[in-house]
């Protein structure tokens, strides 16, 4: 119950920074929403969420903003003025923080990329138990077109009547990791789904196991004078340019299928995006193990806005 109630305190504390991104906030004021002392308030909000307040609330106005100036001719004076910054200068010098370029280098090239969306509860079914983690974040983030060399096969995914990626996807990964991790070692691993029509395979996608990283046979591993990993028996996707949603995953590898539920039903209806068909992305960090806890994992799921 005490947990419970920790998390609709900051729930309400979140609902009205959302509501105010355009006004002086205080932190004393939201403190004192909360019921806490502003030391409390705090500890608990950092707890909660992995943020400083003060860090939240200049992340989704300067989100705005960058939003603002792909979305519209608005003057940067008066998009920093409606994002709640008091002159252009100090406007200019946050946003270069956050993006390392300026509104109008951000403006110019035209793409979405570090933008930051408002902390949502997940609220877990009857089978999980709540974390410190109950608050998630998604990114929005474009990407420009890359190829990963690898392995693939079809898959029957989440929304499908009969899904068996659960089975499939590990066993290729175990080929992947058997026959390539040598030649790849450091490199970031990385799945990519084709969640595009094809004929010839109704209801299901096309799954690749791969590396970013250029995969190339290392001259010093050789059996009987020949090296054993023929580049040219690994199959290669080129994923085109694309704007993502990225839905970060903390634990097991069982945790991807309950982040993307949470994304598909609850996030992404209420958001100003809609899914799209293309490549979906499952990108591990390059220590990544799929049976600890401790593990994080980023999923890129295509978009575009309403």
């Amino acid at each position: 119950m005490a947990n419970q109630d920790r998390l609709t305190r900051i729930e309400k504390v979140l609902d009205y920074i959302h509501e105010h991104l355009d006004e002086p906030i205080h932190v004393t004021s939201l403190a004192e929403k909360s019921c806490w002392s502003r030391w409390q308030f705090q500890r608990v909000f950092g707890q909660t969420t992995g943020l400083t307040v003060a860090q939240y609330i200049r992340e989704l106005r300067l989100s705005k903003a960058a939003e603002l100036l792909l979305s519209s001719k608005t003057r940067h004076m008066d998009i920093a003025i409606q994002c709640g910054f008091d002159s252009e200068i100090s406007f200019s010098r946050a946003f270069k923080h956050m993006f390392n370029c300026t509104p109008r280098d951000y403006r110019q090239r035209g793409k979405r990329y570090g933008l930051r969306t408002p902390l949502q509860y997940r609220r877990p079914n009857k089978t999980q138990t709540e974390t410190l983690k109950s608050f998630t974040q998604i990114r929005i983030e474009s990407r420009d077109g890359f190829q990963v060399q690898g392995k693939c096969d079809w898959i029957r995914g989440l929304l499908s009547s009969t899904p068996d990626f659960s089975e499939r996807v590990p066993q290729l990964w175990s080929q992947v990791i058997s026959e390539i991790s040598t030649i790849a070692k450091g490199s970031r691993p990385i799945g990519i789904i084709d969640t595009q029509d094809h004929a010839k395979h109704p209801n299901q996608m096309l799954y690749w196991a791969g590396y970013l990283e250029p995969i190339k046979p290392s001259p010093s591993i050789t059996f009987n004078g020949a090296n054993p990993f023929n580049t040219r028996q690994l199959d290669t996707v080129t994923v085109p340019l694309q704007e993502y949603a990225v839905i970060p995953v903390y634990g097991k590898s069982s945790a991807v299928e309950k982040a993307l539920e949470w994304f598909i039903y609850q996030w992404l209806p209420e958001s100003n995006y809609y899914g799209v068909q293309g490549y979906e992305l499952e990108v591990y960090e390059p220590d990544y193990d799929p049976n600890s806890p401790q593990s994080y994992m980023e999923y890129w799921l295509p978009i575009k806005p309403r």
